[in-house]
């Protein structure tokens, strides 16, 4: 399935498309096998529209600063530091996409759930620059109506999938993973 499920992606923030980037003085658009993006979000979209507040006590006014604050902390206690630091990498594993880059020069992303939005923050300054990479929206933040975005993901999650059933030449396998992804996003 892997060539079946290769294609584009854009993420348009404001008319922003936070994907996009320069390399050898080239733009492009992000492309890589988009069954990792689209298993992601069938996994963390719950976690996403979820009204969880951030899991420790930092202030920040958005996701970037929180996770920034998180790195002030201090302890001599061993114990003590690896459960703040593995609470916030289980939120980052289910706030951003990152963890499922394969490889890719996919932007680190951040969704969170504030009141009735979804907040949209990257900071991709520096991601990448060892290979050339830079980001044509670097940095920023911004909000979604949680409708809004929550029909959007459908909708792609949706369209990747009746794509792979229509144009597989593993149905088997196609199938098990629409079930998957089903389940998932009930």
């Amino acid at each position: 399935m892997i060539g079946e499920t290769w294609g584009t992606l854009k993420l348009s923030v404001k008319g922003k498309d936070v994907c996009q980037y320069e390399r050898e003085n080239i733009v492009k658009t992000y492309q890589w096998n988009l069954i990792y993006i689209v298993e992601w979000f069938s996994e963390n979209l719950k976690y996403i529209l979820s009204d969880e507040p951030f899991p420790l006590p930092v202030a920040g006014d958005n996701s970037l600063e929180l996770l920034d604050n998180c790195l002030l902390f201090e302890t001599d206690d061993d114990d003590e530091f690896d459960t703040w630091f593995d609470t916030k990498q289980e939120w980052e594993f289910k706030h951003s996409w990152f963890s499922n880059r394969a490889g890719s020069f996919l932007p680190d992303i951040f969704f969170r759930r504030v009141d009735g939005e979804i907040e949209i923050a990257w900071n991709n300054e520096l991601m990448y620059s060892s290979d050339g990479i830079n980001f044509i929206y670097p940095t920023g933040v911004d909000y979604i109506s949680i409708d809004i975005f929550n029909s959007t993901v459908r909708h792609f999650i949706d369209d990747f999938l009746d794509n792979l059933l229509l144009t597989t030449k593993n149905k088997s396998d196609a199938e098990r993973f629409y079930k998957k992804v089903r389940n998932l996003i009930k």
